[in-house]
């Protein structure tokens, strides 16, 4: 993600957008006919504004808890009026919590950055405290219209957990999730792939790939992925075009 991110802006600047294809994308989760999409972890607004391109016809809505990139996807939003941004973070709990804001703002976290991230990522690794509200997405999402069929996608450094903790009646409602995965503790506490997958399965959602992987330059190892997780009633209905 943080490659794409860098990518995405370079292009920004000269007036540029960059669309990635992917299977994934083009071939399973669009032919759905999403309605609503929520972005939770929405940073300065780059992959909702790319959503908009790609459902021109689903209603985002965007979370995100920092105030300067708050304000750069509210920019967004007014040129892409299918966007309605919120400024809050969303977690297990309501409230107002500290969150570690790094130098490079997509890795803050409301878990302290490990000693791996900080290895792997050093231009991230300075950090200072700030302070944002949460919100419980079940509570939040009452207050909301959301239209079926549902996109879910949730990228909040290793706080993923906690997000699918305090939404599980609302994230059974979507038929496709895409959430960042980690397989090594980049954040301290973080849930790894295992356990979000167990999460996920919970409420009737299985594994269907990644969009994207990034893997250890000295190993090879994948290090985290944007996973892509479907629920098992669109999973069973692709498994029957697969038989017709």
């Amino acid at each position: 993600m943080k490659l794409k991110i860098i990518l995405k802006r370079l292009v920004n600047r000269f007036g540029y957008d960059v669309r990635y294809y992917h299977p994934l994308l083009e071939i399973v989760v669009q032919p759905l006919g999403i309605q609503t999409i929520l972005d939770i972890g929405a940073n300065d607004g780059l992959y909702a504004q790319e959503m908009s391109v790609r459902f021109p016809n689903a209603t985002i809505i965007a979370f995100e808890p920092l105030p300067d990139c708050f304000a750069r996807l509210s920019e967004i939003a007014k040129i892409h009026n299918t966007i309605t941004p919120i400024q809050s973070g969303l977690g297990a709990e309501s409230g107002s919590f500290e969150i570690e804001r790094s130098s490079f703002h997509p890795s803050s976290s409301l878990l302290p950055m490990s000693a791996l991230h900080k290895k792997l990522y050093p231009k991230s690794a300075k950090v200072t405290k700030e302070r944002i509200t949460i919100a419980r997405l079940d509570e939040i999402a009452k207050t909301l219209t959301i239209k079926l069929p549902l996109l879910v996608k949730i990228d909040v450094q290793g706080y993923e957990g906690k997000v699918i903790e305090g939404g599980k009646d609302t994230l059974s409602k979507a038929s496709i999730i895409q959430i960042e995965t980690s397989f090594f503790p980049l954040y301290e506490g973080q849930p790894l792939f295992d356990d979000i997958a167990t999460q996920l399965h919970a409420i009737e959602f299985t594994y269907y790939g990644a969009l994207q992987t990034h893997y250890s330059k000295k190993t090879g190892r994948p290090m985290y992925e944007d996973s892509l997780f479907i629920h098992n009633t669109v999973r069973s209905e692709f498994e029957k075009q697969e038989l017709s």
